[in-house]
């Protein structure tokens, strides 16, 4: 620690410090609108000043960075004193201006304070003051210093400073004259010059690039613009400041676009600008890649951004309820990330209404549907939409039309998947974006993707199979897929036996009968034990009730094939294929040796199609039991394709398994497990009974 001869003129230091740093104290007298405080560590903007009703002397009316912080939103007893920005019923609250308030700092100082708090002690001051070549005197006396060595070490703590992370310090401004200035006669200065002194920042921290200044008592966009003077910022966060002001004087006006000229990334997070604050301010940052605006209550875009560098743009934790109301942002060349988390996005665009807002800043929304251009985002890559109000596949079905290069999804905790399992809302998600690579952070492998397409072929088979053929075009469209994914896996097996059960009578014998087909092949004798030939299938139909229990069913079945009930096993094949070993890999044999559910060839290569798929004149046309037929306009060689199934084809497919029901012995209603008015039931024989 240096060390002075002269005790008495270290006191005249400190004498001639005092007055400058007592510059920086609050005045408690001295409040207006818009000033920052901070109050035991919690962050506020005095909203008012003045008498509340029934109470004496004035009061300070605040908005609490914490919206719940405080008591009221500016309304008390009925009366309004003042409007929050933030729209929460208790983001406010009334405080007596003799409050002890936390002390703001300076820039530097905060700065000192944190990565170099020995150079604030008086000592280390006065010998950084021998830094210059000739004898500094104080009092007519020569002041002799010892353990400069030490004095240059902390200092160079700062010289090498790359990131510095100042938030939360109270930081109110870059401060009056840095009464560290290493240059003796500043101390005595009272004409401070700020236009003069404010590019000294860079002298102490030249090499600093990352700067963070998040939740402080910066009010003016002028004391940002000083800081950053004389720095090469490349990445400056500002979250959690509220500025009453973006206008800087005119001297500094000139030079803001060489202040920000190195600034890549820019965080205003919960500053709760508007968006023509926001084009304002990045006006200026002309090689802007990364900008956050998060948490500040935005619910429309009505123009697009200046900077066209920008390639990620964060709007998490806002009032968006459409993705048709970016649609400006469409215009920004290089944007390849877009993070919607948090929003009430529930729908594409604004074409059809959702749930009212709670967001008191909803005012004079975009109506999304009436733009002319097509809204393609054509540089897109990156899309979160987790956490908001998806409640329907429609929006993912047609998210690829939007955005046709998004290789990344994030669609997380959204209402449509509270009801479907985690296999389910991956398959059904991913079968639909026939781009993506990533599926909520989760890497998309080739036996993934086939697997997902497939089981969505099989759900959409499922879907036209519940309505007439007449409504099939109408049920395609929430399925734009469809057509790819047949010309690449084969059309899905639709089932349309007779009339509808919708458009059965209820009351009638008809309704309430189920065409059971039992096939039958071997079993061993309970005389002698042998095992009858089983080469022949023996298949039996019989009409019976959907209301019968699983007794009554295999004393019918017994009695069809002279066996005793007991020894039976009734196993219902579905005719619907499930996934399995979705974790195995690419290259393992077992995996893909097993044939698709969608050929018309079983795994020994017999024929086994539950339609004749032909073409006709340019139509690939599917026929039913019935005899009907259904098709979509396809070319003769596209239809050729999804006509024909190749064996090794097959064998690179993922590996399903039937989806089969045993009918346990018990009284339920064997319309509990079977849908539908027919069921292919196999018949086994059990040996052992117990």
């Amino acid at each position: 620690m240096s060390q002075f001869v002269s005790g008495s003129e270290a006191e005249e230091h400190a004498e001639l410090v005092q007055p400058l740093r007592a510059l920086m104290k609050l005045e408690t007298s001295d409040f207006y609108i818009g000033k920052r405080i901070s109050l035991a560590g919690d962050l506020g903007t005095v909203r008012y000043v003045g008498n509340v009703v029934g109470t004496q002397h004035d009061w300070l009316g605040i908005e609490w960075d914490d919206p719940t912080r405080g008591k009221h939103d500016g309304v008390y007893n009925d009366h309004v004193y003042f409007q929050c920005l933030n729209p929460q019923p208790k983001a406010a609250s009334f405080i007596r201006s003799t409050r002890k308030f936390d002390q703001p700092v300076g820039f530097m100082e905060a700065a000192h304070q944190k990565y170099a708090p020995a150079l604030l002690d008086p000592d280390y001051l006065l010998g950084i003051l021998l830094e210059r070549e000739e004898p500094i005197s104080i009092s007519g006396k020569v002041v002799e210093e010892i353990g400069f060595d030490k004095i240059a070490e902390r200092q160079a703590m700062l010289d090498e400073l790359q990131i510095a992370i100042l938030d939360h310090v109270c930081i109110a401004g870059y401060g009056p004259k840095p009464w560290w200035s290493p240059y003796g006669s500043e101390l005595l200065d009272k004409d401070f010059n700020q236009k003069d002194s404010i590019t000294r920042f860079g002298k102490y921290l030249p090499k600093l690039q990352f700067l963070d200044l998040s939740q402080n008592l910066l009010e003016l966009w002028t004391d940002v613009t000083a800081i950053c003077e004389g720095l090469n910022i490349k990445m400056l966060r500002l979250n959690g400041n509220r500025f009453r002001s973006l206008e800087v004087p005119s001297w500094q006006a000139a030079a803001l676009d060489k202040v920000y000229r190195d600034v890549e990334e820019l965080y205003l997070e919960d500053t709760l600008l508007t968006w023509y604050q926001v084009l304002f301010l990045t006006s200026h940052f002309h090689r802007l890649q990364t900008l956050c605006l998060a948490s500040n209550l935005l619910n429309d875009i009505p123009k697009s951004l200046p900077t066209t560098n920008l390639t990620s743009l964060d709007l998490s934790y806002n009032c968006f309820q459409c993705i048709g109301c970016l649609h400006h942002l469409t215009a920004l060349p290089l944007l390849e990330k877009l993070i919607l988390r948090w929003n009430q996005i529930d729908r594409l665009t604004c074409n059809t209404l959702g749930p009212v807002s709670t967001c008191k800043r909803l005012t004079n929304l975009t109506n999304c549907s009436t733009f002319i251009e097509p809204m393609v985002f054509k540089s897109l890559l990156h899309l979160d939409v987790s956490d908001n109000l998806i409640s329907s596949f429609h929006f993912i079905a047609h998210l690829p039309a939007l955005v046709p290069k998004l290789k990344s999804l994030r669609i997380s905790h959204n209402p449509l998947f509270a009801t479907l399992s985690s296999d389910d809302s991956f398959m059904l998600t991913l079968a639909r974006m026939g781009s993506i690579q990533t599926l909520n952070y989760s890497n998309v492998t080739a036996a993934e993707r086939l697997n997902a397409e497939l089981y969505y072929l099989t759900h959409i088979g499922a879907k036209l199979s519940e309505f007439p053929v007449e409504q099939a075009a109408e049920v395609l469209t929430y399925h734009p897929r469809f057509v790819e994914l047949c010309n690449l896996h084969g059309a899905p097996t639709v089932n349309r036996r007779g009339a509808f059960l919708s458009d059965v009578l209820d009351n009638t014998l008809g309704s309430r009968l189920i065409t059971f087909t039992f096939s039958f092949k071997s079993y061993r004798s309970p005389e002698h034990g042998d095992l009858l030939d089983g080469r022949e299938e023996t298949i039996k139909t019989i009409r019976l009730p959907r209301t019968i229990n699983t007794y009554y069913l295999k004393s019918e079945v017994g009695r069809l094939f002279s066996i005793q009930p007991m020894h039976l096993r009734l196993t219902w094949e579905t005719g619907e294929w499930d996934p399995v070993g979705l974790s195995l890999g690419p290259k393992d044999e077992e995996y893909w040796s097993v044939g698709s559910q969608f050929s018309n060839y079983d795994e020994e290569g017999e024929f086994s199609g539950d339609f004749d798929s032909h073409v006709d004149g340019g139509v690939f046309v599917e026929e039913d039991q019935e005899g009907q037929n259904y098709g979509h306009e396809y070319g003769r060689e596209e239809a050729e394709q999804a006509a024909m199934v190749d064996e090794e084809r097959e064998r690179e497919k993922g590996k399903w398994v039937r989806r089969e029901v045993e009918l346990v012995d018990g009284t339920r209603e064997v319309g509990h497990w079977i849908d539908g008015m027919e069921a292919k039931v196999r018949v086994e024989y059990r040996e052992n009974v117990y």
